[in-house]
């Protein structure tokens, strides 16, 4: 039995009740950050190719989106228990120093005439909160990410420059943070019909 599950009858307990929500909540934050990320990527390359990516990443990103509002629904509700309101207010937190950086950053990034290392440094700051939401609700996956989000636009900019260097960064991040939120959707998918099936009568089980 994982984190998401509980017994039936059972109620969540409060850090199972958010990792929840943070799956479908910030599944579909992640997949916005994905969006943007793939087309400023496919933004940085060139003619046809650039037309085709965009198409590709557009079309996946609306797939999933649409996966995950279908899959998702009825699932991620927010708890209101004393201890859930604590890590509510850990998630509101660091989500917000998340949000300052991603806009400070760029700005010293610009100012010290690094204009080509914005993408890299907003998706810096994703990293952090992904490894912070791990911790507070026990989601594993968020842990490689996170971590390949601090030290990949790191490498990039050591390894390469220009217009590169923001393709790259921008599809790797945004690659990275579609299959994330897809694979937390699908999570919340199978939770959703455990609990459906722990609703039915034994004797319709039965059958």
């Amino acid at each position: 039995m994982t984190a998401l599950e509980a017994p039936v009858g059972a109620e969540l307990s409060p850090a199972a009740a958010w990792k929840r929500r943070v799956l479908r909540v910030g599944g579909f934050i992640q997949l916005a950050f994905a969006a943007f990320w793939l087309l400023r990527g496919s933004y940085n390359l060139h003619g046809e190719i650039a037309l085709a990516l965009a198409t590709v990443f557009g079309l996946t990103v609306v797939a999933v989106l649409a996966y995950g509002i279908r899959a998702t629904a009825g699932t991620g509700a927010r708890p209101t228990s004393p201890e859930a309101k604590g890590i509510e207010r850990s998630v509101t937190i660091a989500t917000i120093i998340e949000l300052v950086a991603a806009f400070v950053l760029p700005v010293i990034v610009i100012a010290a005439g690094h204009s080509d290392w914005v993408l890299p440094s907003i998706a810096i700051t994703i990293g952090p909160l992904l490894l912070w939401l791990d911790h507070l609700v026990d989601i594993p996956r968020y842990r490689p990410v996170g971590w390949a989000l601090i030290v990949g636009p790191i490498v990039l900019v050591a390894t390469m420059s220009g217009s590169a260097l923001a393709a790259t960064t921008g599809i790797a991040a945004g690659v990275l943070l579609l299959i994330t939120a897809a694979a937390g959707f699908h999570d919340l998918a199978s939770v959703q019909q455990l609990d459906s099936s722990s609703l039915v009568p034994v004797s319709a089980r039965a059958l």
